[in-house]
């Protein structure tokens, strides 16, 4: 039994599984299993909405803090589809800067919404690419 646990970073996830027996009397039987899903990154915040009139210039930056015993260093940065908004990582998880800082702008000049992601590319064995939502509503 493979637990996908993520997006569960930092909360206490609970399995069961049912497990059959050759047993006439027990043919069947539930374990549980409690654990607590351990962060990998500490991303603030961790969906970004920007919102306002149209013609206003609209921004948000996102802060990702890597654990101090899981640290890693950012390579690139793929958006999905980038129509309506334009990124750039200002701060890198290096030389003893134990946070990145990604600022991301709205692009968009008329009313309407959109949905986008930044795909965050790091070192990390555990998490390669590290998602960032973005929607947008400009009224």
């Amino acid at each position: 039994m493979n637990v996908h646990t993520a997006g569960y970073g930092g909360q206490t996830m609970r399995e069961s599984i049912q497990i059959k027996t050759n047993d006439p009397v027990l043919p069947w039987f539930s374990v549980g299993v409690v654990g607590k899903v351990e962060k990998f990154v500490d991303i603030q915040p961790e969906r970004v909405h920007m919102e306002g009139p149209a013609g206003r210039m609209l921004s948000a930056e996102v802060t990702i803090i890597p654990r101090p015993d899981r640290p890693f260093r950012i390579g690139q940065i793929r958006v999905k589809n980038g129509t309506f908004i334009k990124y750039e990582l200002t701060q890198r998880c290096a030389d003893g800067k134990n946070r990145c800082v990604i600022r991301v702008e709205n692009t968009r000049k008329e009313k309407g919404r959109y949905i986008d992601a930044l795909f965050v590319e790091t070192d990390s064995e555990i998490k390669p690419v590290i998602p960032i939502y973005v929607m947008g509503t400009i009224r």
